[in-house]
């Protein structure tokens, strides 16, 4: 009965549900509008058949998961944030314990009634349609229930302990959603950090879990409708948690500090520290994406601007008055902004190592080059399984380890760079070195080809290699179909679906991959035509399969040999009786320090909004010239000429094109020379 009486206390509870009742009864009129109302209205002609309720209208979902808890949490506890109130509720015969649990219990209710009805109304209507639009188990109603619970549950327990810590209800909700976002600001801002200032940092590596580890941002993916159990348990301890924390922290909580807006002493350091290292990432962020590409040292100044607003704006928020000016404000923000410099510069100090660290070959047990990718499995991106791609060739890592050795050691300027090339010759090296301890050591680079060509030549020649980055264990499975289409003409193309004639073409396929030489696999000429490997997944219902594709390059003499036996190649194969004429337009690009992409533009020919002078040409030695080289799109910072071409086919298909200045044979020199 005591207990009843005091943790229970009939007066708090009919107080709480009479003045904030109807939250709970918005919370459920939402949701049953948001879900069973959907599922028992919608009419489909082929019913979809889903594996979790959250692929209905997940995103909704989770968006109410986020809303409606927290304010609730401010409702029910905006006694502590107000003066008047917080004196009158603690001067109650109630010890604080009692009043904390009367009003967790309220909030409780508010929160798991409305689910737990609409968890209920949604299995009434499942089981008495008769022609549902959406197809699924009784397990996906209950499992919609638990999470939405355990979600929305959280939210409100963070909101709790979040607003014991500070006594404004705005400045609480708030603290909310921006502790729930730090994460992923902190994971992109920091990583932006070490990918500016730390050589060979693996940078991108989060960026596929970024998104996960954030409720909100969770919003994204949930739609697919994948629970993960792990993630469930994470927050139903986090909200265990937060239970006991609130218990701990209201018992010591001043009456005094309501309207203040942190009410600890010892909070207010971490928030101001918090704040300010927040502010500061977005700022050399931000400051970063804006540089010009010639001063690299823009974020340093984004840091600095960053300190400065994020500790002023701090102190304001602790004072709520931008009259904080004193003695004491100028070496209290010194010493914030050597912590938060030490932070920042720790990691990506020279003298840790980390740089010039290059693992000893006795050390290491295997190596692949390439980083992690991910599939989608049932709608979860999940990294693949990569043990196809590492290598214990000796051959194979000592070559990885010249060039690694290479480029630590080398003169250039490698960081810094958030473009996609710094040079016009870039190329990305990823390296992942498995070690005798167990550990995976990861290095990234971004390298200029023309410095490190001897070294990449030699990697590149080794079959270990080509097998990695061409990814020919594929060609080993087994495979539904293969669709060839010309890379010159989209509308010449074939199918292979004999599984005879399938085998045949890709052992074929992959001899002339693994016979490549160095030139031919840096040619600059686009493929002859690309072929679509299609093989069946269980990854994901929803998509049954999965598709692969390779080139195939005029230099892949067993496999074009074996197209021309099966009668497959004149399918596919643009020849010169097929082109009626050719048409020339010259292009000019004066260099800078941005760079450009230049590529086939049809627009440029066709358009011509500038006026530019054409010229065409019927001649049949030129035009065979043409279909043996076509110039893939390229970037450059330097001044170059290029030729715009238009092949004009008998079908009237256009054939669009490139070449350099340099590609030009003298038939081709000789038409152009007015130009």
């Amino acid at each position: 009965m005591t207990f009843s009486r005091l943790y229970f206390n009939r007066g708090i509870l009919f107080q709480n549900f009479r003045q904030h009742g109807w939250l709970g009864i918005l919370f459920l009129i939402v949701l049953l509008f948001s879900l069973p109302l959907p599922i028992g209205t919608e009419y489909r002609e082929v019913p979809y058949e889903i594996t979790s309720l959250f692929q209905t209208n997940g995103q909704m979902h989770l968006l109410l998961a986020l809303a409606f808890p927290v304010a609730i949490g401010l409702f029910l506890f905006r006694y502590m944030q107000s003066g008047a109130s917080s004196d009158v509720y603690h001067s109650l015969p109630l010890k604080r314990k009692h009043l904390l649990t009367a009003h967790l219990f309220t909030g409780f209710m508010l929160i798991l009634i409305p689910i737990w009805l609409t968890t209920a109304i949604t299995g009434w209507v499942w089981g008495v349609l008769d022609e549902p639009a959406y197809i699924f188990t009784g397990d996906a109603i209950w499992m919609w229930g638990l999470s939405m619970s355990i979600y929305s549950m959280f939210m409100f327990m963070l909101t709790v302990a979040v607003g014991m810590c500070i006594g404004q209800s705005i400045l609480q909700g708030l603290t909310v959603y921006a502790l729930i976002l730090l994460p992923m600001v902190f994971w992109g801002g920091y990583e932006l950090h070490l990918q500016q200032h730390l050589l060979g940092f693996p940078y991108n590596q989060v960026g596929s879990v970024r998104t996960d580890i954030s409720l909100i941002t969770r919003m994204e993916s949930i739609g697919s409708g994948t629970t993960l159990w792990p993630e469930l348990l994470i927050y139903a301890a986090l909200t265990v948690v937060f239970i006991a924390l609130a218990y701990v922290i209201y018992a010591r909580r001043k009456v005094e500090s309501a309207t203040e807006a942190v009410t600890f002493r010892v909070v207010k350091p971490i928030f101001r520290f918090g704040f300010m290292f927040t502010i500061v990432l977005i700022g050399g962020a931000y400051f970063t994406r804006i540089a010009p590409r010639e001063s690299p040292d823009w974020g340093i100044i984004g840091y600095v601007v960053g300190a400065i607003v994020g500790y002023i704006g701090a102190e304001m928020l602790i004072r709520k008055t931008w009259l904080i000016w004193n003695g004491k404000l100028l070496p209290q923000m010194a010493l914030y902004g050597i912590v938060v410099g030490l932070v920042l510069y720790v990691p990506v100090a020279d003298w840790n190592g980390y740089a010039a660290r290059v693992p000893a070959k006795e050390d290491v047990v295997q190596v692949k080059l390439g980083g992690d990718e991910f599939e989608y499995h049932n709608g979860v991106s999940v990294k693949r399984d990569d043990s196809k791609l590492y290598s214990n060739n000796p051959e194979f890592i000592d070559a990885i380890l010249a060039l690694h050795h290479k480029i630590v050691d080398s003169d250039l300027d490698l960081l810094g760079n958030l473009n996609y090339m710094q040079w016009d010759d870039s190329e990305f090296i990823f390296v992942n070195y498995e070690l005798a301890n167990g550990k995976i050591m990861k290095r990234r680079y971004q390298i200029p080809q023309s410095e490190f060509i001897q070294e990449l030549s030699v990697l590149r020649e080794i079959k270990d290699y080509k097998a990695i980055q061409y990814r020919t264990y594929k060609l080993d499975e087994d495979v539904l179909s293969i669709g060839i289409r010309s890379y010159l003409s989209g509308a010449r193309k074939t199918y292979i679906s004999n599984p005879q004639h399938i085998r045949e073409f890709l052992d074929l396929l992959k001899q002339d991959i693994l016979d490549q030489t160095y030139e031919e696999q840096t040619s600059p000429w686009e493929s002859w035509a690309s072929a679509e490997i299609n093989q069946e997944s269980d990854l994901d219902p929803n998509f049954p399969r999965t598709m692969w594709t390779y080139e195939i390059k005029s230099s892949y003499d067993r496999v074009l040999t074996w197209l021309k036996q099966q009668e497959l190649y004149d399918q596919l194969n643009v020849s010169a009786d097929d082109i009626v004429s050719a048409q020339f337009v010259k292009q000019e690009f004066d260099g800078g320090s941005n760079g450009k992409t230049l590529y086939a533009d049809s627009q440029y020919i066709d358009a011509n909004i500038d006026g530019h002078k054409q010229v065409a040409t019927q001649n049949k030695e030129i035009i065979s010239d043409l279909l043996t080289r076509q110039r893939t799109s390229f970037y450059t910072k330097e001044a170059v000429t290029v030729y715009q071409i238009k092949l004009n086919t008998v079908s009237g298909e256009n054939i669009y094109m490139m070449l350099k200045e340099e590609d030009l044979t003298e038939a081709m020199q000789a038409i152009l020379v007015d130009l």
